[in-house]
């Protein structure tokens, strides 16, 4: 590798290093993923007229000017990389029916360890660009201004981690762990990416920051117990609290989400620089259907534990 490079890798902030990797790689798919784009936009809009100007003056009416500054904002590569994820699950469970499970301890290794180095980064950073722009813990207005494109950044690198967080499915598909590709996995991982594309989309600073930094947090401590687990040492009382850890993150942004409502729409009407409410309402509802999912989970989840549980006193034996 060329020196020059390696000093540029090494003196570039991580965040930046990822938005120039996409931009290249957008570089080299977009000649070939535009004509499909056109194609497709031509076939929708002679369909659904009225609903395709719509979407479009929405799209353009909203988007954030930092937003449009950074890479991978065009939904219909969010709509290619969804189907992408949701085709490669179908497929390759086929695929694999007809082979042996593959041992990829060492492809685990490598996608906990990252995704721990990554989380890390996302939390410490984007704490840290809150404290120093004086961000309260709630009601944190949308910045448009070049003040808020750090932390528009640092959303956006947590939008685009989620891409990478496909690989857990990937894994179990290899492995023919089919029964841990359930409908709550595989709705989880669509639907954030979906999501934090429309967080950063309009809004990437303000109150995205608190939920982008728990989340990192709890992925902190949830792929660390994956990592240890895979490499030989599981920290075995962490299992039972990581999915109760994952439940606390949804009560306290629904506790958030409940809180901007108030703090806009009823105590504070007349602000104007507000947070838009189209994504606090977002978060509300959707972390309802993440507790009533994870909550299901939980129950089940011991419910096995009491079945597998051996009958008996083991200290007897």
């Amino acid at each position: 590798m060329d020196s020059n490079l390696v000093t540029l890798l090494i003196s570039t902030p991580p965040v930046d290093n990822f938005i120039t990797l996409f931009e290249k790689i957008g570089n080299i798919t977009d000649p070939f993923l535009a004509p499909i784009e056109i194609t497709l936009k031509s076939s929708f809009k002679s369909l659904f007229p009225s609903l395709t100007e719509n979407v479009s003056k929405f799209l353009e009416e909203n988007q954030s000017p930092l937003s449009a500054r950074l890479p991978l904002m065009n939904p219909f590569h969010v709509f290619l990389i969804t189907i992408a994820y949701l085709s490669i699950i179908y497929f390759g469970k086929i695929y694999m029916s007809r082979r042996e499970k593959l041992t990829v301890k060492y492809l685990s290794i490598l996608h906990n360890f990252f995704l721990v180095s990554l989380s890390s980064y996302m939390f410490l950073t984007v704490s840290y660009e809150a404290w120093k722009n004086g961000y309260s813990l709630f009601a944190n207005p949308d910045v448009k201004s070049e003040e808020g494109f750090q932390m528009a950044k640092y959303v956006w690198l947590f939008y685009v981690s989620k891409i990478s967080e496909f690989t857990d499915t990937y894994i179990m598909v290899l492995k023919k762990n089919n029964h841990q590709i359930s409908f709550l996995h595989v709705y989880h991982h669509c639907s954030i990416f979906v999501i934090w594309w429309i967080v950063t989309f309009i809004a990437p600073n303000g109150e995205s920051y608190f939920s982008a930094a728990l989340n990192s947090l709890v992925h902190v401590v949830m792929y660390g117990y994956y990592l240890s687990t895979t490499l030989s040492f599981p920290i075995r009382f962490l299992k039972r609290y990581i999915t109760q850890f994952q439940m606390t993150q949804f009560v306290m942004m629904m506790i958030q989400a409940t809180y901007d409502i108030i703090y806009f729409k009823v105590l504070h009407p007349e602000e104007k620089n507000t947070y838009p409410f189209s994504l606090t309402a977002l978060l509300w509802v959707y972390m309802v259907s993440m507790l009533a999912l994870f909550a299901n989970f939980y129950k089940a989840d011991r419910k096995r534990e009491k079945v597998s549980k051996p009958v008996g006193d083991k200290k007897s034996r």
